[in-house]
């Protein structure tokens, strides 16, 4: 078989006779076929999958600025904060790898590249991709389920009704998945265990207060009741703390409550955050504006 390749055409185009053409035509379709499979296997190859990314970031960044990275006692939010949004992922990759010590903020370069990647992917995740997620059920029998059955409002606010116990979730849910609700839900995830069970205070007069601890040393308790009054005990006045055997935030709910029942209120909870982030991020842009 007589083959010729033109060395100056840019297509390596074979010419000179019909065979040539064949086998010309068979030889692109082999290699069309083999770098199809090839970018297949590059796109199949997955990256941390959503729970590989939330256990990095829980493991390295929950314990100071929150499970939904919006605060917590030793960090600030880092979820809606402007100036950390404006960063950049290698700014931000930066930092968690080398940390900010006047800050307080530790390096976390012992992680190695992966985690860390997997780390800034679930922080952009929270700081807004969750927002597009479709809202399960039926918000408006969530909200029954809410303040009655599920007795979330004992504990919990929601705009401005219910508890004083726990946090208020009015945008709890606003960047986060309907599983991983349901998940929290379900599994108390993330709740304090110093704030999951109430505890029993009997004062030197014989005084008994329920209540959570909310701070405490060795010269002062400092205690929120259940009815929300909040007190600044001295050590010298309690006699005994007793934690209660039943814990604040139910660990049932995955048995109590049914599977359309979570879905109505993973929906009212995702839809009260949604309506609630709404006005403050117009806020925002209006500020933007005016500067």
């Amino acid at each position: 078989m007589n083959l010729r390749v033109s060395s100056s055409s840019s297509s390596g185009r074979c010419i000179h006779g019909t065979a040539a053409k064949v086998a010309c035509a068979v030889l692109s379709v082999v290699g069309a076929t083999a770098l199809a499979q090839h970018a297949s296997k590059q796109k199949a190859v997955p990256g941390p999958q959503a729970a590989e990314r939330r256990k990095a970031f829980e493991a390295t960044c929950a314990g100071c600025h929150g499970l939904d990275g919006r605060g917590g006692e030793r960090g600030p939010n880092i979820t809606t904060r402007q100036e950390v949004l404006q960063l950049s992922d290698a700014e931000t990759l930066r930092i968690l790898r080398d940390g900010i010590p006047a800050a307080g903020m530790p390096a976390f370069s012992s992680l190695g590249s992966a985690k860390l990647a997997a780390v800034l992917s679930y922080l952009r995740t929270l700081q807004g991709k969750g927002n597009t997620a479709a809202i399960p059920g039926d918000p408006q029998h969530g909200k029954a389920i809410f303040f009655g059955k599920a007795r979330c409002s004992e504990c919990h606010m929601m705009q401005g009704s219910g508890g004083f116990l726990g946090r208020d979730l009015s945008t709890y849910a606003s960047n986060l998945s309907a599983d991983e609700i349901r998940d929290s839900i379900t599994t108390a995830r993330g709740v304090d265990e110093k704030r999951r069970r109430a505890v029993m205070v009997t004062l030197r007069g014989g005084e008994k207060l329920v209540g959570v601890v909310r701070n405490e040393d060795n010269f002062s308790l400092q205690l929120l009741s259940l009815d929300g009054s909040f007190h600044l005990l001295q050590r010298s006045d309690v006699t005994q703390i007793q934690a209660q055997a039943q814990p604040l935030m139910p660990t049932d709910y995955g048995s109590t409550l049914s599977a359309a029942e979570l879905d109505d209120l993973v929906g009212y909870l995702m839809t009260v955050a949604r309506r609630e982030k709404s006005p403050q991020i117009k806020k925002s842009k209006r500020q933007d504006d005016d500067h």
